[in-house]
Parts: structure tokens; C-alpha cells; sequence
């Protein structure tokens, strides 16, 4: 299944050629109307109500208003457990339907996730990037109709950070997740203190339409 998904990705890395580097993550703007999506300038709590946050019935169907959604999910230079990839499945079908607001002029919207190894990470970390170094979350978003773009999520520094901050492997894989997504949707952490801030808290929105109730990647780094 892994070797399959890794020729998905293959195609992404030639795609995405043209990328900027932003944070912790290789980032190219996103299409207009993805930027600033208005389901994330809503105003309430983190996690707060708002109906176009609610995930319709039948996470990953469709419907005559709502994008058809899905997410494929693989690895790279490790064996993950099966367990922990529809976990991880799951966690992007649910973030993609909070943000149906933002992909409603779609009629599929897919996302793809790449857990790896260190090695794997530290050599896209220095082709795209300049940095010979390995790091937590690398996103690469692409122009196309229906795929958002690639987010690849290194396990080795997933753990170690979430031993760091005190929770569990998966808490932490969820943190990246969504700060990768993010990125795919225009936010940029390092732009302005502004949109730092925004991006914090779009961050503790979607973490909590998954029950987290813990920092973002953006607030932990202070």
C-alpha cells in the first residue's frame, strides 16, 4: 500500500516545483479562493459552534452543495500500523468537512498525507527548502481542480515533540496535520505577527472540531 501511495507523492514532488519555503513548511500561495477561507473567521471560543463548521452527515460523501471528499494516506521509509492511518484518514475527513465553506465551488476535494521516517523528511527538508535537516511537517500545495496538495508528517519528530510537550503520539500528528493543512489553504505563520496570530487561532479552531484542546503548532512555538 505504501509503495502504491508513494507514486501519488512522486507525482506532487514534480508539480510542485515551483515552491516557496514558509516555516516549517514549503508553502506556494493558494488559489484565491482558498485564502483566508471564511470558515475560519468565524467568531466564537476555540472550537466554538458555527453551522458551517458542523461536518454534513456521511463524512466524505457527497451532495448537490458539498464537495465530494477524500484522503489518501501512505508512508514512507517506515512501517506504520493500519490502525494509526485510518486514524490519521479519519482526521482529515473531518477537517476536510469543517472546511466545506471554503471548497464549495468543488465537486471533489482530496488531500493527501505521508507519514515518513527522518531520513525521508530531512531529504525533502533540503531539496525544497535548503535545509539539511529533518523537521515535523512539510505541506505541498497544488493548482488542481480537486487535490488541495500533500502533507507529509514526519513520525520520529512527532514523537519526539509530543514526549516533550506531554502527550501522545497521535494529539501531536493531529497538531501538524493541521498546520499543514493550513498552509495549504494560504495561511502564513511568518509573514506578519497579524497573520501569525490568525493562523494561531484558525489552528485552535480546527484542533478543536477534534477534541483537542491543547496549544497549535504556531502557539507552542511562541
Amino acid at each position: 500500500f505504501c509503495d502504491e501511495r508513494m507514486a501519488v507523492f512522486a507525482l506532487l514532488l514534480v508539480q510542485s516545483a515551483r515552491c516557496l519555503a514558509v516555516g516549517s513548511a514549503v508553502f506556494r500561495p493558494a488559489p484565491p479562493a482558498l485564502r483566508r477561507s471564511p470558515w475560519l473567521a468565524m467568531s466564537g471560543g476555540t472550537g466554538g459552534g458555527s453551522s458551517n463548521l458542523e461536518p454534513s452527515a456521511g463524512t466524505g460523501g457527497s451532495s448537490s452543495s458539498a464537495a465530494a471528499l477524500s484522503v489518501l494516506v501512505g508512508c514512507q521509509g517506515l512501517d506504520a500500523e493500519d490502525s494509526l492511518l485510518q486514524a490519521l484518514e479519519a482526521d482529515g475527513l473531518a477537517l476536510l468537512a469543517a472546511a466545506a465553506a471554503a471548497l464549495e465551488d468543488r465537486p471533489r476535494a482530496e488531500l493527501s498525507l505521508t507519514l515518513c521516517d527522518s531520513d525521508f523528511i530531512r531529504g525533502l527538508n533540503a531539496q525544497w527548502r535548503g535545509k539539511d535537516c529533518a523537521t515535523d511537517v512539510l505541506s505541498f500545495p497544488q493548482d488542481d481542480a480537486e487535490m488541495l496538495g500533500d502533507v507529509v508528517l514526519c513520525v520520529d519528530v512527532a514523537d519526539r515533540q509530543a514526549a516533550e510537550r506531554g502527550h501522545e503520539r497521535r494529539d501531536e500528528l493531529r497538531v501538524l496535520l493541521v498546520h499543514g493543512l493550513l498552509h495549504l489553504l494560504g495561511y502564513d505563520h511568518e509573514t506578519s505577527d497579524v497573520d501569525a496570530a490568525e493562523m494561531s487561532e484558525a489552528e485552535g479552531r480546527l484542533l478543536g472540531r477534534l477534541g483537542w484542546r491543547g496549544e497549535g503548532l504556531v502557539a507552542a512555538a511562541g
